[in-house]
């Protein structure tokens, strides 16, 4: 009895624990990706830092939508 108490409490601890990963997963992705393809725009087409900046946005913000729907799925 005991021990099942303690097992449960060690699966939702890894669980927490992989969504707190996917979380920063999802971020950290998406503004990479959008870094990315701002540079490889900014290259192109010679416009310096603004294409990045745009892109970590778009990025930032793909991400952010990302945590919305995995929590909203939580719920």
């Amino acid at each position: 009895m005991k021990n099942d108490k303690r097992r449960r409490s060690n699966q939702s601890d890894w669980a927490a624990f992989g969504l707190i990963g996917q979380v920063g997963l999802y971020i950290c992705l998406g503004a990479l990706l959008g870094i990315a393809a701002g540079l490889f725009i900014d290259s192109k087409f010679h416009t310096s830092p603004v294409a990045t900046l745009i892109g970590l946005l778009l990025g930032l913000a793909a991400g952010i939508y990302m945590v919305y729907r995995l929590v909203s799925s939580l719920e």
